[in-house]
């Protein structure tokens, strides 16, 4: 689990269960109350990383919060996620399986072409929705990622 190997280089995990899985609005609040109570409890900076449906949640949260200092959009799906250019100049990796059979890969290249830099688009050949026959590659990217994201200075 990706909240463990970041817990074990002292990055503090939170990880969130919709009130109302589903409900995109809903979803987003939640979401944002989870950032405002880490930022509260001062364990900012804050980068959120969400998958499939999360991947719409994290971007419109991260786009509403000015405690967010970067996004990871997993597999996602592009409803709810107009508000991606409001981003920047928070970074957004956007990630899919370009054998995904639940959400086309090209939902992450609709994002990654609306969204503003800094921003990097992947692609796994042969990988799934879920992601599982990238699992290592993608633990690394997300691990190196979240960890240099965290030490740059908060813009």
């Amino acid at each position: 689990q990706m909240a463990g190997v970041l817990q074990g280089q002292g990055i503090t995990s939170l990880r969130l269960d919709y009130r109302y899985p589903g409900d995109f609005q809903e979803c987003v609040l939640d979401l944002l109350a989870g950032i405002s109570y880490l930022g509260k409890d001062e364990y900012g900076p804050v980068v959120v990383v969400g998958h499939s449906f999360g991947g719409a949640v994290v971007i419109a949260a991260g786009a509403a919060s000015s405690h967010v200092n970067g996004v990871v959009s997993l597999s996602p799906q592009t409803a709810g996620t107009a508000s991606v250019a409001q981003l920047s100049p928070q970074p957004l990796p956007v990630v899919h399986g370009k054998n995904d059979t639940r959400l086309p890969y090209t939902c992450a290249q609709q994002i990654y072409a609306a969204a503003q830099e800094p921003k990097k688009l992947v692609l796994y050949d042969g990988a799934e929705h879920r992601l599982a026959e990238c699992r290592d590659e993608l633990e690394e990217l997300l691990s190196d990622w979240i960890t240099a994201t965290l030490a740059a200075p908060v813009t």
